[in-house]
Formats: C-alpha cells, structure tokens, sequence
C-alpha cells in the first residue's frame, strides 16, 4: 500500500513541472526571474501555511535551476516545452541548487555540519564531470567544522559559557571557518555556477532551538556576494513557535524579519483542480463534490488534507453512481446520500470526536454547523425540507425560525440514521416521512465506506 502524501521524489517534481497540478507554473518563471536579478547576499522566505505545497515549489525551483546549469544535468529541450522563454534566460546565470531539510536533522545540537553535508552532496553530484575542486573545498570546511563542533550549541552561544581561553579558541576556529567558507565561494564556486541557491526547508516543523541557530548561523556563515538564502516556512507558525522559547510577549514575526530581505506569499491552490489530479471526478458538477469541496474551502484545507480524503470521495461517489437503485429517486432520499453523506466525510476527518458522537448517536449538532458553510448544502437541505413537510412545515415540530428548522431536521434525519432506538423523540418526529434508510445504506453511513458485496 503507498502513502497517501505525494511525496516530493525526483520523478514527482518531474510529473508537476510538465503537468503543473499546483497551477504554480507562473509563479516559478516569476521567482526564478527574480532570483537571477536580485544581487547575493540575498535572502528570500517562500511563507505558506503548512501542507500548501511550499516543499514542492522549492523543489521545483532547484530542479530547473539544475536543469539549467551546464555543469550539473542540461535539459532546455524540456525546460523549453515547460517554461518557454524563461528557461532560455537561465543558462546565462547558471546556479548551483543546493536543499536543506532542516526538519530532517533538528536532532543535531549544531544545524553547520548538515547544512554543509547538503553542500557536499550537491557538489559531489556525478554530473559535475571533471571540477573536484569544489568538492575538496567542501570537505576542508567540514573539517574544520569538526574541529570545534564540539564545543556544543551555537557559533554564536553565550561567551559567559568559556573560559578567555576556550572563547579565544572558538573564536579562532569560527574566524578560520568563516574564511574557508569565503575561499570556497570565491575560488570554487565559479567552477559550477555563478551564485549558490541554499533552499532552507520545513523551519515551522523544526524544535524551535533549532530553527532559531539555522536561522542565526546561515545569517552569520552565508553572507558571500555569490549564495542566496532561501528559507521555505510558515512565518506565522514559526513566529509562535519561537515564543515557546522566548516567551508569550515575544514579537516572533518582527524578530524574523532580522533574517531575510524578501517575503513571498504562495497563491492559494485550486482545491477542485488539485482533487482532480488526484483522481476525484470534479467535473461532472455532483453536488458531492461541490459540497465537499465547499467545506475543505472553509476549512482552508492543506494538500495533505486532500491527499487523505480523495481516496473516500472516489469510493463514495463511485459506489453512488453504481448503486442508484439503493437511494431512491425523492429529493429528500437523494439529499442524504449526495448532502449530508460528503459532510459526515469532511466531519470524520477534522473532527473525529463530533463524528464519534455522532455514530453513536449521543450528538448530531457538530453535523449542521459544519454543512451550515456550504451553501449548496443549505439551498438543497431546503428543497428537501418543502418536499418532506411542504405547507406543514410551519407546524410543529418545524414552526421554528428557518436556522433553527434546518438544523432540527438534519439531527432527526441523523437520528433515523444513527439511532438504534425506535423510540427516540426525534425519529418520531420524522414518521411521517419516507427516509427508507436499508441496513445496507446504515452501513455505509457508519462506516463512511462502501460496504462489501456480501454485505
């Protein structure tokens, strides 16, 4: 069984560079128009919320920036029939992508030595026939990384922690690192590249101790007129995890902006393209779908939201279009399996404990208050209302108010559905309505999955 997520491998970002799921086609031709004219040291932060797809774009970016180095693995027929007129730019500015997951390696005290394994890795990269320069570089400035890493935390760590000759020492060897870190630029770089693009990954996931030395040592290491600094985060998340460390008081979000000269703010994705690439038929206008994709909308739903729940749409809806004849053919009996079913689906997934309540029919409320934001839902919650109680529903039990009438009908029709009492009040109420709930349908509302043939 695979995972769910669509994990950012080599052969996805290939697949969303030419069919461009995300629909971030132009934004990656702006950012990489914009990466070649700004002047390094330059630092840039991509802010989205988490599961938005930032680690995808980066990746996307560093792909093509690859692609584009003769040195490294020249494509411009693809980039070409991807990009168009933007990939014939790049050539003139070659660049040497380099990736960073900080997330990956929070459990180091120290983020230099990982930071500068990414750098070993991408120089060391096969492609770059005949230059080894750049890689022994690389390793003397891992060498002396070694030499003083023991010391513990940050470079830049409280003095008070030394001796005079301890601080003296360190300060030796940062001087001598910072200066093997200039030479390497300087000397090796021009071999691959004309500038280093580190991508600094997933900082909002980090333990924030950690988040905070990256953040303070590529400031300090990376500052050579040749490497721009790409820091891929939620600022937001990031800047209230930092007042775990510095207090609640603490303005994260100004303290952050010490670290970078650029913010850019992805564009929201497209939830019904996106649930589309992944399979879920989302052009065939089914209410379903509308629905759903109304209340993930609401719910500002992640990526990774979707990658979960497109697998259970596809097989609700799948198992509705084949098996009509279980459904029946009223508004209101349609209603249940095409409304309040994609509702009960989104419920389970953001709220599991209102949806336990529910199936154990202890409380239908979080039902209507999540349906309550799509306004399909409420447009045909009131056509199935007129059909089942017409000119009557201004008697009781639905002479309320029309807020309050929608949201006592959808707890009686769960309770027809969920209730294991024949005698429970709000079953009663719906006696004179033909809901035809089989134990077949009760089934697939339960469970939320198509029950088995044999079932």
């Amino acid at each position: 069984m695979k995972r769910v997520d669509e994990e950012p491998t080599p052969e996805a970002i290939e697949d969303a560079l030419t069919q461009d799921p995300l629909h971030r086609k132009r934004e990656i031709e702006d950012y990489l128009k914009m990466l070649l004219t700004v002047e390094p040291p330059y630092t840039f932060v991509i802010d989205a919320p988490w599961g938005s797809g930032k680690t995808f774009f980066v990746k996307q970016v560093a792909r093509v920036l690859q692609k584009s180095n003769p040195t490294l693995d020249l494509d411009l027929e693809t980039l070409n029939a991807t990009l168009g007129e933007t990939a014939t730019e790049l050539p003139a500015t070659p660049c040497l992508p380099i990736y960073f997951n900080a997330w990956e390696d929070d459990h180091f005290d120290n983020p230099v030595l990982p930071i500068l394994a990414s750098i070993a890795n991408a120089a060391g990269e096969e492609s770059i026939k005949g230059r080894e320069d750049f890689g022994k570089g690389v390793t003397s400035v891992i060498e002396t990384v070694l030499s003083f890493i023991g010391y513990g935390v940050d470079i830049n760590g409280a003095i008070e922690n030394f001796s005079g000759t301890d601080f003296l020492e360190r300060y030796k060897k940062e001087k001598e690192l910072r200066g093997k870190i200039d030479e390497l630029v300087k000397t090796n770089l021009p071999e691959v590249a004309n500038r280093a693009v580190i991508f600094i990954d997933e900082l909002d996931r980090c333990r924030p101790e950690f988040a905070i030395k990256v953040l303070e040592q590529t400031k300090t290491l990376f500052q050579q007129d040749d490497i721009v600094v790409v820091y891929s985060t939620d600022i937001t998340q990031l800047a209230y995890s930092l007042q775990g460390v510095y207090g609640p008081r603490f303005d994260g979000r100004k303290y952050l902006e010490r670290f970078y000269d650029k913010r850019l703010e992805l564009n929201p994705i497209k939830l019904a393209d996106y649930l589309l690439y992944k399979g879920v038929n989302t052009l065939d206008e089914y209410s379903f779908v509308n629905i759903t994709i109304d209340l993930l909308n609401h719910k500002q739903a992640s990526l990774r939201a979707c990658n979960r729940l497109a697998e259970s749409i596809t097989h609700l809806l799948d198992y509705i279009s084949k098996h009509n004849e279980y459904f029946g053919d009223t508004k209101l009996q349609r209603f249940q399996y095409h409304c309040l079913l994609p509702v009960l689906n989104v419920l389970a997934y953001y709220e599991p404990l209102a949806w336990h309540e529910v199936k154990t029919s202890a409380d239908f409320s979080a039902v209507y208050e999540l349906a309550s934001h799509s306004r399909l839902f409420v447009e045909l919650l009131d056509e199935a209302i007129e059909e089942a109680w017409g000119t009557r529903k201004d008697e009781l039990p639905y002479h309320q108010e029309t807020e309050s009438r929608r949201s006592r009908f959808i707890e009686d029709v769960c309770a027809a559905i969920y209730s294991a009492s024949h005698t429970d009040p709000r079953i009663r109420e719906l006696n004179s309505i033909n809901l035809d709930i089989s134990p077949r349908c009760k089934k697939l509302f339960q469970r939320l999955t198509p029950p088995s043939v044999s079932q």
